[in-house]
C-alpha cells in the first residue's frame, strides 16, 4: 500500500523496521480494527494457516472465565461482556469472536491478555477498545484528503473492506502498517495517559508467558498496539492477577453502530454483518444481494441501480460496494430532486440492523436480571424485541394493576426501561382525572447492567424498592403523604407506618398542608388505582385536624385563601352524607367567632348562604352598605360563588350599582380589576353577563364584548399605557385633555 509512505525518511524507515518485525515474528500477529468484517474473514484465514497452540486476544484477563459460555453454538451475536461501567461487544463480524469461536472448534486453548477494569485509572473505559486512536489521527486525516474520503469510516472501507488481497499476510501487513503510522503520531506522554502503556506491559508479559509454554502463539489485539508488542521477550513486569466482576449480556445493533456514538464500532452493524457472511460472493452478486435487502426497490429501480453501482465503484477502484457507494446510487439513480438526510433513512435503517443477541436459558443468571425478565413475563409485558413496546391502560383489572406496578416500579428506580405518557412529574404527581394512561417500555443492554448495578443494594426488586421508598425525604405531612401515595402505587402498602402518619397529621399546624393534604387524598381515594387501599380512612383525621386550624385562614394570601374555601366546599358537597354538616357547623363557627379580613368574611358568608341554597339578598344588602373595596369582595364572591353572577337577586346588579358610582378615573383605574373577575369565564358565561347588563341599563344596542383581532396581551398594554398617559397628564396640569 503505497499510501503508507511518507515524505519522511525517518518516518519511511520506522515502517519499514515494523514490516520486518512482522515478517521475522515466529508468533501469528493479527492486527484488527473491532467488528471489521475483513479482519474476522482473514483472522480465520490466517489462523487455519498456521495452526496455533493456543490463541491470545486483546481482552480484560478475567474474561476467560466466559469462554466456556462464549463458544457455545446457542449463544447468537451481538453480545457483550459488561465490567465496571465498560462494554466488550463481540459482533457475528467481530475479529475476536470469529477467534474464540475457532479456536473452540478446534478444541485450542484461548487466553484474554488486557488489563481489568480496577487496574486502570482511565474514567472512561469504553475508550480502551476505542477505533479512534487509527481512525483520527492525522494520518488518518491526511489520507481521507487525499484519496477524496468523506470520513474516517469510508477511509477504512475502501482501504481494507473494498480490496482484494495476494494472502491472509499481506492483508495484516497493510493492516498492521496503516495502525503504525497512526500510532507514530502519538508521543509516550500520551500514550501513557490514554492508558496504552500499562495495558501493552500486560499484554507483552501474558505472550512472554505463554511463548513459555507453547510454540505457535496467535495473537489478536487491535492493530493501534501490535507493534508495541513485538518485543515482549524483554517484558520484565508481572501479569496482573486481578480479576473484577464482570458479566455476558445480550446486546443490539444500535449499540453497535459507529454513527450512534459507539468509538470502535464501524458504521450499519447489519451491512458489516453481510459484508462478512457474503465474503466469497463476486461483486456482481454482493451488488444484487445489496440490492434485494432494499426495502420498495421495483425490478427497474434495482436494474438502474445495479448498473450505476457497478460503474462508480469502477471509477472509484474498488473491488465490492460499500455502504457509502450504495447510497451515492440510490440517490443518484431514485432521487430526482434535491435529497435530504429524510430520503436516505429507510435504507439507512436497514443497513443499520435490528437484531438482538441471545444466550442460552441455562446461561450464568446475572443478578436481578432473571427476576425482572420473569416477572415482566409473567405480567405479559413484551421484552424480546429491539423496538418499544406500548401499554394502554383502560381499566384497572388484576393483571393490568400487576403490569403498572412492574412499570412503575421500574420506573423509579431510573433503568431506562419504562416512561410515562406525560413524563417522571407527572407519575408522581397523579392526574386524578385521567383514568386512562399509555406507557412506553424496551428492554435493552443498558437495563440488564443498570440491573447489576442495583443487585448490590438488595437481592429482590421488591427490597430494592422498599430501599428508594426508605430513602425519600419525609420531613413534613405532604412528603409523607407522597410517600404513601407512591408506595401504593409500586404495591409496597405497608412501606409508611400507619401510627408514624396518624401522628404527623396530628403534628401539623399548616393549613395549606393540610387542605392540600386533604384535597389530593379527597380525590385519589375516588381513582380506581387506588380502589381497596385505606386512604379513605384517612379522611376523617385529616378533616378533624384541618377543621381544628381552619381559623389560621387569615395568614394566607387571599388567593390562597379562597381556593382553599372553594375546595373544600366542592368537596362537602360531593360527601353530604359525611362532610357536607360538619363544614356548615364548620363555616358558622368561623363566621360567628373568628374576626377575619373583610374578603375573607363575606366569603365565608357566601359558601354558607350557598351550601344550603339560601337567598344571596341579604348578604349582598350588607355589601352595598360596606365602605371599604367593593370590588375587592366582589372578587372573593365571584372566585366562591361564581354562579350568584346569574342570579336576579345575584351579584350583577351590585356590580352594576358599584360601576355606576364610578367616576371616570376611578372607573379606568378599577379596569383591571374588573377584568380579573371575569378572565376565568368562557365565551357563554360573559355573553349571559353582557345580555344582563343591557337589560340593567335598558342599553338600545346589545353590549359587543367581542375585540375580534385584539389579543389579551394588547388590551392588557393599552389599558397600561391609557393609564400612564393619564398620571402624566395630570402631573402637567392637563388633565382637561382626557375629560370629554
Amino acid at each position: 500500500m503505497d499510501e503508507v509512505i511518507s515524505s519522511s525518511h525517518a518516518f519511511q524507515q520506522r515502517l519499514a523496521d515494523i514490516s520486518q518485525q512482522y515478517d521475522r515474528s515466529d508468533i501469528c500477529w493479527l492486527p484488527v480494527r473491532h467488528h471489521s468484517p475483513a479482519c474476522a474473514a482473514f483472522s480465520l484465514t490466517r489462523l487455519a494457516e498456521f495452526q496455533p497452540d493456543i490463541v491470545l486476544i486483546e481482552g480484560p484477563r478475567s474474561f476467560s472465565q466466559h469462554l466456556p459460555q462464549l463458544q457455545r453454538p446457542e449463544v447468537v451475536p451481538p453480545i457483550a461482556i459488561y465490567q465496571a461501567h465498560s462494554y466488550f461487544p463481540l459482533a457475528l463480524n467481530s475479529p475476536e469472536w470469529q477467534t474464540l469461536r475457532w479456536a473452540g472448534e478446534q478444541q485450542l486453548p484461548v487466553q484474554f491478555i488486557d488489563l481489568d477494569s480496577s487496574d486502570q485509572d482511565d474514567e472512561q473505559p469504553q475508550s480502551r477498545w476505542s477505533d479512534a486512536r487509527i481512525l483520527s489521527s492525522e494520518y488518518s486525516r491526511q489520507l481521507q484528503q487525499s484519496l477524496g474520503c468523506r470520513d474516517r469510516d469510508e477511509l477504512w472501507l475502501r482501504l481494507f473492506e473494498q480490496q482484494t488481497f495476494a494472502s491472509a499476510t499481506d492483508f495484516f501487513r497493510q493492516v498492521l502498517l496503516f495502525c503504525a503510522a497512526s500510532r507514530l503520531y502519538y508521543d509516550d506522554d500520551t500514550l501513557a495517559q490514554l492508558g496504552d502503556v500499562a495495558r501493552e506491559q500486560q499484554m507483552r508479559a501474558s505472550i512472554k508467558a505463554a511463548k513459555q509454554q507453547y510454540q505457535r502463539v496467535a495473537v489478536l489485539t487491535g492493530g493501534f498496539h501490535t507493534s508495541a508488542l513485538f518485543d515482549y521477550a524483554d517484558e520484565t513486569a508481572a501479569i496482573s492477577d486481578n480479576a473484577d466482576d464482570s458479566y455476558l449480556i445480550r446486546y443490539t445493533d444500535e449499540l453497535l453502530d459507529a454513527h450512534r456514538g459507539y468509538d470502535a464500532g464501524m458504521p450499519y452493524p447489519a451491512f458489516c454483518r453481510w459484508l462478512f457472511e457474503q465474503r466469497h460472493s463476486n461483486a456482481a452478486d454482493w451488488t444484487l444481494f445489496l440490492l434485494n435487502q432494499m426495502p420498495k426497490l421495483s425490478y427497474i429501480d434495482k436494474q438502474n441501480t445495479f448498473e450505476h453501482l457497478r460503474q462508480l465503484c469502477q471509477l472509484r477502484g474498488v473491488q465490492r460496494a460499500s455502504c457509502f457507494d450504495l447510497f451515492d446510487s440510490l440517490g443518484s439513480c431514485l432521487l430526482k430532486q434535491q435529497s435530504s438526510a429524510r430520503d436516505y433513512q429507510p435504507w439507512q435503517q436497514q443497513l443499520r440492523g435490528n437484531n438482538l443477541g441471545e444466550l442460552p436459558s441455562d446461561s450464568r443468571q446475572l443478578p436481578l436480571v432473571e427476576e425482572v425478565m420473569q416477572r415482566c413475563k409473567q405480567a405479559k409485558l413484551t421484552i424480546g424485541g429491539t423496538s418499544r413496546s406500548h401499554f394502554a391502560l383502560y381499566e384497572m383489572t388484576d393483571p393490568q394493576r400487576q403490569r403498572r406496578q412492574l412499570l412503575s416500579q421500574l420506573l423509579v428506580l431510573n433503568l431506562g426501561f419504562a416512561s410515562y405518557e406525560h413524563g417522571l412529574g407527572a407519575f408522581y404527581n397523579i392526574h386524578t382525572a385521567g383514568k386512562h394512561e399509555s406507557w412506553q417500555y424496551q428492554w435493552t443492554p443498558a437495563v440488564e447492567v443498570a440491573l447489576i448495578g442495583l443487585s448490590r443494594q438488595g437481592a429482590t426488586l421488591d427490597d430494592i424498592v422498599r430501599q428508594h421508598l426508605t430513602a425519600l425525604p419525609t420531613d413534613t405531612l405532604p412528603q409523607l403523604f407522597d410517600k404513601l401515595v407512591l408506595s401504593l402505587q409500586l404495591g409496597i402498602a405497608d412501606a409508611v407506618d400507619s401510627q408514624l402518619l396518624q401522628q404527623y397529621i396530628d403534628d401539623c399546624s399548616s393549613i395549606q398542608a393540610l387542605t392540600d393534604c386533604f384535597i389530593k387524598l379527597f380525590s385519589l381515594s375516588k381513582h380506581p388505582l387506588f380502589t381497596g387501599a385505606t386512604l379513605s380512612d384517612l379522611l376523617a383525621p385529616l378533616w378533624r385536624q384541618l377543621s381544628f386550624h381552619l381559623p389560621a385562614l387569615n395568614q394566607l394570601e387571599d388567593a390562597e385563601a379562597l381556593q382553599l374555601l372553594l375546595s373544600l366546599q366542592a368537596i362537602a358537597r360531593q360527601q353530604q352524607q359525611t362532610l357536607q354538616q360538619p363544614w356548615r357547623e364548620r363555616l358558622q363557627w368561623l363566621i360567628g367567632h373568628n374576626p377575619h379580613k373583610p374578603t375573607l368574611w363575606f366569603a365565608l358568608k357566601a359558601l354558607a348562604l350557598d351550601l344550603d341554597n339560601a337567598s344571596p339578598a341579604p348578604l349582598l344588602a350588607e355589601l352595598q352598605q360596606y365602605s371599604g373595596d367593593h370590588f375587592a369582595v366582589l372578587h372573593a364572591l365571584i372566585t366562591v360563588v361564581p354562579h350568584w353572577l346569574n342570579r336576579a337577586d345575584g351579584l350583577l346588579p351590585v356590580l352594576n350599582h358599584s360601576l355606576e358610582a364610578l367616576d371616570d378615573r376611578d372607573f379606568v383605574e378599577q379596569l383591571p380589576k374588573l377584568r380579573q373577575l371575569f378572565c376565568a369565564m368562557d365565551a357563554r358565561q360573559i355573553d349571559g353577563i353582557s345580555h344582563t347588563l343591557g337589560e340593567l341599563n335598558q342599553w338600545q344596542q346589545a353590549l359587543n364584548w367581542l375585540n375580534d383581532g385584539i389579543s389579551e396581551q394588547a388590551v392588557q398594554q393599552g389599558m397600561a399605557l391609557e393609564q400612564q398617559l393619564q398620571q402624566t397628564l395630570t402631573q402637567q396640569g392637563l388633565r382637561a385633555w382626557i375629560t370629554h
